[in-house]
């Protein structure tokens, strides 16, 4: 029977890819600290996640993944066990190993071969590790084969592997454990007990009816031989008896996890019966409580934490808590329609509860930064070294949640102003000391929670944004005329312009200014904004601002016209009636008001649509909403309160519609759109801006 390893080898994927990444930071981390008290279990730690890729990569016959994996392991555990300083030649070298070794897992779980560039970089990293094996060690590290077998140290190592019934059905084959084994030790004896059927218990082709018990030598240690097992420790009870635990009473004490306990002494008997331990006039069996195989799963369960859940999946069910969302809408209006009390306060109670399941559900999908900050470290570390300047990175509010669309989305524009700011901003040591400055730069990323949306700022303490020289060269590739006048900040935006770079020269690294203008065109499909800060000679900062959720938000809904309008709940500051807060005749062909000695710029939102109508000013309301750092107001014809609002994406007809984000279905049916609150307050602010400019 073929088993289907599909599903096994995805998940390999995904666990290599996480180890490979924890790898990478804790090699980034060892090169920034000093060599400590935590090096030694760093350096454990490293080698433990390169010895679980080799186990797991053994297992699916991934056999270059475990020639490289093999090598490494072999430096490593000469690190490990004081031979040799982790320097930072040997560093790099690893850094390149997990490159490589990412490459050459995705290759291989697609059943894909290698390149000749690839092959190429394999024997190149095999021949750089070789050269820090001792010639003693290399006759016994061929990185060539997979089949490695090490020297047999004095006594027996016992095991008993017993696979749960579903184990094939999850995708995985004992068989493939068992070999893998084979080839990491001597001597290996398998015996194998089969459970016998019977009327009672049909045979299910799907279902493993098989226990082993195992004898061996070998000169690793225990740690080495469960992390054979990782991969199946889940579905199966493993028993490992290394030869210090070894004894009689340890080896029948195991025949409490076979399926049938009384079978455990004829599977036993298929063993070389010298190599097992005698009963000594001691043993008292019956003196130990024996637990149950079932007591044992159970306590397995308790001991997970975490649950891998496929992304679609959560995206599904996010969709259908917003069709409950409408739908709930939709009833609860049906309700009050009715004037049943009882009917209205049950609904009321079960739209609280949905509310909660859409709270609990958009919390499944909301992931800490600090796993896409911790990729920059690499990054850092790399443009640094290229350009020859010395950078440190500091990483600010990693544990800050955000969906896990944005992360993703996200990661690209971060890349491109981080390799901005190393080459453009930061300057070289010896400019930097000339300049009065330590000669390392620093460059921190920061991320924190702010009126409902998520910032993220990337600042650097280098040269900053020079404007004259932006000024100058967006003029000669004619975004702008020599006689437009700009402030500072519509100046610094400049360098998101397609196309625009004050490079002198293209390089690797940046130069032909098609990277700055993907930062905004990406933040700005999220929903966001961008701002840049910056002083020249001191420094500068990128301001990225997010909403939290692209999904199910708490609205706020309001009419214009004869059409409602949601936006952000969080936006909104308060809400004013505009005749208590002005008189008509101080507004009259003016765009703001003077609110508790602050002016504030306002749009009527029945002018930005076009309705030629106009009501009377006593029924208009304010809304006064803020993003950010900046406010303005909104002038709307009458207020509907708070909503549980679904967002719908708009199609293609709609994608250039500034001030608008989304839409939205009510519980009437009708659709309502969501605006783009950063997008209404720049309107309001630029009108304001073009007014003072006229008087």
């Amino acid at each position: 029977m073929s088993v289907d390893l599909s599903a096994a080898i995805t998940t390999f994927v995904s666990e290599s890819k996480e180890l490979l990444a924890d790898m990478e930071n804790s090699l980034l981390d060892m090169e920034a600290s000093d060599a400590g008290a935590d090096q030694e279990e760093t350096i454990n730690a490293i080698f433990r996640a390169i010895h679980t890729i080799k186990g797991s990569a053994g297992l699916f016959g991934f056999d270059y993944v475990v020639s490289l994996t093999h090598i490494a392991e072999t430096v490593l555990d000469d690190v490990r066990n004081g031979n040799r300083e982790m320097s930072k030649p040997l560093l790099s070298l690893y850094l390149e190993t997990g490159d490589l070794c990412e490459e050459l897992i995705l290759l291989a779980a697609s059943d894909n071969e290698p390149s000749a560039h690839q092959l190429t970089q394999l024997a190149a990293l095999s021949g750089q590790f070789s050269e820090f094996i001792d010639d003693a060690a290399l006759p016994q590290d061929n990185i060539a084969t997979s089949d490695i077998h090490m020297q047999p140290q004095n006594g027996i190592w016992f095991i008993c592997f017993v696979p749960n019934e579903n184990v094939l059905r999850n995708g995985l084959d004992p068989f493939p454990f068992i070999h893998f084994l084979n080839n990491e030790v001597t001597e290996l004896e398998v015996a194998t007990n089969v459970i016998p059927l019977n009327a009672q218990t049909p045979y299910d082709p799907e279902s493993c009816y098989l226990a082993f018990l195992m004898l061996f030598r070998t000169s690793q240690n225990k740690e080495a031989i469960e992390e054979i097992f990782e991969f199946i420790k889940n579905d199966a009870v493993i028993e490992i008896l290394p030869p210090a635990q070894c004894s009689y009473d340890a080896i029948q004490a195991c025949a409490r996890y076979f399926p049938e306990p009384s079978q455990f002494q004829s599977t036993l008997s298929q063993l070389t019966q010298s190599l097992l331990p005698k009963e000594s006039p001691a043993s008292a069996l019956d003196d130990n409580p024996i637990t149950s195989p079932k007591d044992k799963k159970k306590n397995k369960v308790h001991s997970s934490k975490t649950l891998r859940v496929e992304a679609m999946k959560l995206d599904r069910l996010i969709d259908q808590v917003g069709e409950m969302v409408i739908t709930g809408a939709r009833t609860n209006l049906l309700a009050h329609e009715t004037g049943n009390e009882t009917l209205i306060e049950a609904m009321a109670l079960l739209e609280r509860l949905v509310e909660n399941i859409r709270d609990s559900s958009l919390k499944l999908r909301m992931v800490q930064i600090g796993e896409t900050f911790n990729k920059f470290k690499r990054v850092v570390r790399d443009v640094s070294d290229e350009l020859g300047k010395e950078v440190e990175l500091n990483i600010i509010g990693a544990d800050t949640e955000l969906d896990k669309t944005f992360v993703e989305k996200v990661s690209d524009p971060l890349m491109h102003i981080i390799r901005n700011a190393i080459d453009h901003g930061i300057e070289t040591p010896d400019e930097r000391v000339a300049a009065g400055k330590p000669a390392c730069g620093q460059l921190t990323l920061k991320a924190y929670h702010d009126s409902g949306s998520i910032v993220i700022e990337i600042q650097d303490d280098g040269q900053g944004l020079d404007q004259s020289k932006i000024l100058a060269r967006a003029i000669e590739n004619g975004l702008i005329s020599a006689e437009h006048s700009l402030q500072d900040k519509e100046i610094n935006l400049l360098i998101f312009e397609p196309g625009f770079s004050t490079a002198a020269a293209v390089t690797s690294i940046s130069g032909r200014g098609v990277g700055m203008d993907v930062v905004k065109r990406n933040v700005e499909s999220l929903r966001g904004s961008v701002e840049v800060d910056s002083t020249k000679g001191l420094g500068s900062k990128i301001i990225i601002r997010l909403p939290l959720t692209l999904s199910i938000i708490d609205g706020f809904m309001f009419t214009v016209g004869d059409e409602d309008y949601v936006i952000p709940l969080d936006t909104v500051v308060e809400c004013l009636e505009l005749h208590e807060v002005v008189s008509e005749s101080d507004i009259q062909d003016k765009n703001y008001i003077n609110l508790r000695t602050e002016v504030l710029p306002f749009i009527r939102l029945r002018s930005l649509f076009g309705i030629e109508q106009q009501i009377e000013h006593t029924k208009e309301s304010l809304v006064i909403v803020q993003f950010g750092t900046l406010r303005a107001g909104l002038v709307v014809d009458s207020l509907q309160g708070e909503f549980q609002t679904v967002v719908k994406p708009l199609g293609r007809l709609f994608e250039g519609l500034k001030c608008i984000s989304g839409a939205t279905i009510l519980g009437s049916g009708k659709v309502a759109i969501i605006l783009d609150v950063s997008a209404l307050i720049r309107t309001a602010i630029t009108m304001y801006e073009q007014l003072e400019l006229k008087h």
